[in-house]
């Protein structure tokens, strides 16, 4: 049975503190686990709960996007009864736009119009820089059950695990006879020691008609549409906010070491579980190739690799995405390398992430730290000659 919900994608997530991985896509597109990308985690939570149709906002153009999504069918988002995937694209520059010219914002007529449309019963707002995997359908029978007008998600947490300067909020939960936000604060406020947070998931579901109400609020007083602002809005309305508590693997991509330590992550059965087994399926667009090849030289140990590889070197606690080539007698280890990575003889890598069709040649040394990774741009050729002017 069809779930009857709007879904809106704030593809808007501050990709600086990804450079250069996202010097040509949105956090939405970055690579993930060697065939995954990010929008895959939203869009299979879409997919398991049988939503038909999602709207993207997206801060650029959004292009790796639109090649990856397509018409949406590998999720079930191409269904010709109200179905769909309707994209808006470079929302940041219309934006600032807007606001400079002091003129009439789109933005909010988009949101109501694609809502409206769709003629459902409860609106979600999420984006695709927390890396998780949620079960719409419980936490829509959650919503219901507890008759709140918008339920929150967070997941209690470390404050350590996220990083120092963190966009993600603190919810304060009243854990009573019924679980509600009572109070949203910034993260960085909190000691990095703290044992335990309620951090939020940047993920709210609403009744539509408060969801409308909430969207005049924000046109009136240009605020963004997003998780952050529509339970501020509630808080200020008195509205009582349940808090749903998610308990699967959670990872906030805010930067490159959060990125490393996600990917790093998934070379743990119990995280890789947690993430990919926990109820329902991670989906993402097939693409068909050839097992990958391991040469009678080549020796692997606790990593990932994807179809279409050539090893004939070392790879040890690392992620291999598609179509890479490790030579002989070269070592990779504790590093992730994307499609088309291709790793000269007696190369040594260490604690570094590469970027689509990254080429190493022969003999060249490059390591970073757990904490320090070092990361090479697309399409880039390292030699030992230049080596140096090619490390971020």
């Amino acid at each position: 049975m069809r779930t009857k919900l709007a879904a809106i994608l704030n593809l808007t997530e501050d990709a600086e503190r990804l450079q250069p991985l996202t010097e040509q896509r949105p956090v939405a597109s970055l690579p993930f686990g060697c065939r995954y990308r990010l929008i895959d985690f939203p869009f299979s939570s879409l997919y398991n709960a049988e939503v038909i149709s999602a709207a993207l906002f997206i801060s650029g153009s959004g292009h790796s996007l639109y090649d990856h999504i397509r018409s949406g069918s590998t999720w079930g988002l191409d269904s010709p009864i109200g179905g769909g995937v309707f994209t808006h694209s470079h929302i940041e520059w219309k934006w600032e736009i807007a606001k400079r010219e002091n003129i009439d914002v789109t933005y909010y007529d988009n949101h109501r119009g694609y809502v409206e449309r769709a003629n459902t019963d409860h609106v979600l707002i999420t984006g695709s820089g927390i890396l998780c995997n949620v079960n719409l359908d419980s936490v829509i029978q959650y919503h219901e059950t507890k008759g709140n007008p918008i339920t929150a998600l967070f997941k209690n947490v470390t404050r350590a695990s996220l990083p120092e300067e963190t966009n993600v909020l603190r919810y304060v939960v009243n854990s009573g006879q019924a679980e509600n936000v009572t109070k949203v604060e910034s993260m960085n406020e909190v000691p990095m020691d703290a044992p335990k947070v309620a951090a939020g998931m940047d993920m709210v579901l609403m009744d539509t008609e408060f969801f409308l109400e909430y969207l005049d609020y924000a046109d009136e007083n240009m605020k963004e549409v997003s998780a952050a602002t529509a339970v501020a809005y509630a808080l200020k309305q008195d509205v009582l906010i349940s808090a749903y508590e998610y308990t699967g693997y959670m990872k906030s991509i805010e930067d490159i070491q959060t990125y490393y330590e996600a990917n790093m992550d998934m070379l743990d059965e119990n995280n890789f579980n947690s993430l990919f087994y926990r109820n329902d399926p991670v989906v993402t667009r097939t693409r068909h190739g050839a097992p990958t090849y391991y040469g009678a030289t080549s020796n692997v140990t606790n990593s990932q690799l994807a179809s279409d590889c050539e090893v004939y070197g070392n790879v040890k606690n690392s992620l291999i995405f598609r179509k890479s080539k490790i030579a002989e007698g070269a070592t990779v280890s504790d590093s992730v390398l994307m499609q088309g990575a291709e790793i000269g003889k007696d190369v040594v890598l260490k604690h570094v992430i590469f970027d689509k069709k990254v080429r190493v040649e022969d003999g060249v040394h490059l390591e970073g730290t757990p904490d320090n990774p070092i990361v090479i741009k697309k399409n880039t050729v390292i030699t030992k000659e230049n080596v140096k002017e090619n490390v971020q």
